[in-house]
């Protein structure tokens, strides 16, 4: 499938007109996109939970507008931060909450599958050109671009790629995360929302200037209320209810939290909102856009809070564990901090001599 100019400009356009309308008015947009789906489902609606900061935002959009009696769904891949799983939790004692799981966890995953590396796209395209029965023309596209343009061929930086000695696929989020919500979904006939904001990536904001908030067919029929919102939006709404109340429906109320992994939520001089904690909290392991993070990256930071689980990671396969510090080798990408690993030690002495070691 070729992505046809005029596609592009329409993505262009309606991403501007959502992305800039007033926070207020997106405000009131989200809940409406809340009721609506609601009543057209006749209540048989879930929240797609994973403690991180835009769903929990979102589920107190939900409690607010529709009471605790929307369960708030966390899918436990064995991938999530420690204190993502405590803080998802925790939500069971403010209104309904189940737990799913996938049936795979992630190191079966990579040993059938593939590492998760650079992007989803580009992984797709890699494993797609390394494995996929393509016509000539498509592998020439993904290769070289076309007559149209190079906007969907991997980017030639990448095509070492192509013979890396490891196995990468985009498919780790489709096993660990969507199979289980949609087994969720035939088992129990409701459908979801998902805290999904328009800024995440291109792809994300090219499907929702073709769909919408509310997705009511399609292979994924979901509603996002927060589709038009940006990370500022987001950051707003939690800066501004931290310590506060969430009234619910039914007139009851809890205090809005975030999780501890995020840290807090400051503002610049200018009013930009920032985290002070990690920026994403999405699976720990996965080293999708790791290529792009400067030092200390994900890795480099879990050696420092998280080091059993770094440890994990960078354990061989044929001893158990990940096997990626082979992969984040050849990504030439670091994984430990200069101090931890005792290559660097900086002392002055009394005269002001500076000594390195």
């Amino acid at each position: 499938m070729y992505i046809q100019n005029k596609d592009l400009k329409y993505q262009e356009w309606a991403y501007a007109q959502r992305k800039y309308l007033p926070y207020e008015e997106k405000l009131k947009l989200a809940v409406r996109r809340i009721q609506e789906w609601h009543e057209y489902w006749d209540g048989m609606v879930y929240l797609s939970f994973s403690g991180g900061l835009d769903s929990t935002v979102l589920l107190a959009l939900i409690r607010m507008t529709l009471g605790k009696r929307i369960p708030a769904v966390f899918c436990n891949t064995g991938l999530e931060y420690p204190e993502i799983v405590k803080f998802a939790r925790n939500a069971a004692n403010y209104g309904a909450f189940e737990e799913i799981r996938p049936t795979k966890n992630f190191r079966q995953v990579i040993l059938e599958e593939g590492y998760p590396v650079i992007s989803k796209e580009n992984a797709c395209k890699i494993r797609k050109l390394r494995h996929g029965n393509l016509s000539p023309r498509y592998r020439n596209y993904l290769l070289n671009g076309d007559e149209r343009g190079k906007f969907g061929m991997l980017p030639k930086k990448w095509h070492h790629y192509l013979n890396a000695p490891f196995e990468i696929s985009e498919r780790c989020c489709d096993i660990m995360k969507k199979k289980p919500f949609l087994k969720y979904v035939k088992q129990t006939g409701c459908y979801p929302y998902m805290g999904i904001t328009q800024d995440e990536s291109f792809r994300r904001a090219h499907q929702y200037s073709k769909t919408g908030c509310n997705v009511y067919s399609g292979t994924t029929i979901k509603s996002q209320p927060l589709g038009p919102w940006t990370k500022q939006d987001v950051f707003r709404f939690a800066y501004e209810h931290l310590g506060e109340k969430i009234i619910v429906r039914d007139g009851s109320a809890y205090p809005f939290e975030i999780c501890s992994i995020y840290g807090e939520i400051k503002q610049t001089a200018q009013g930009i909102y920032y985290l002070t904690g990690e920026q994403r909290t999405g699976c720990m392991y996965c080293c999708f856009g790791l290529t792009e993070e400067t030092e200390p990256n994900r890795f480099q930071r879990m050696q420092t809070t998280h080091p059993k689980h770094h440890q994990l990671c960078m354990k061989a396969l044929e001893e158990g564990g990940l096997g990626l510090q082979e992969i984040l080798k050849y990504m030439d990408v670091p994984y430990e901090t200069w101090e931890s690993a005792g290559q660097l030690y900086l002392w002055q002495d009394e005269y002001n001599n500076l000594y390195v070691a």
